[in-house]
């Protein structure tokens, strides 16, 4: 099967965001509430400088790696990488590229099938 992001290219395709996020819901349906644009730091930094974020217009990318020191999983278990949520289904109080949205709950999630599977944002 082919891999869901090899993280190779650096190219940013704005028709094709790499991650669906979605809210579970009461009866283990799940809604779409944002999309988010995912490029690997390493590729990336090679094409634009070591330091320079991916930006949509003026909105820089947030770089997301994982802390050792942490109990939590920062980077959703992808190597570090840099990301934007755009909130393009459910409108979100702090900014429609915010990284996390109030309005959107994961209280409703069935736990995964795979206790090793990582599900989201842990919300």
């Amino acid at each position: 099967t082919e891999p869901r992001l090899t993280g190779a290219d650096p190219a940013i395709d704005w028709a094709k965001p790499e991650v669906l996020v979605y809210e579970p819901q009461a009866d283990g349906s799940l809604t779409l509430v944002a999309v988010e644009y995912l490029v690997f730091q390493a590729p990336w930094d090679a094409a634009a400088g070591a330091g320079v974020a991916p930006k949509f217009h003026d909105v820089a990318f947030t770089v997301m790696a994982d802390d050792p020191a942490t109990e939590i999983d920062e980077a959703h278990a992808f190597e570090p990488h840099y990301e934007l949520h755009v909130w393009t289904e459910r409108d979100n109080p702090t900014g429609m590229f915010a990284e996390f949205n109030p309005a959107v709950s994961c209280a409703a999630a069935q736990p995964p099938a795979d206790p090793g599977a990582h599900g989201g944002h842990g919300e």
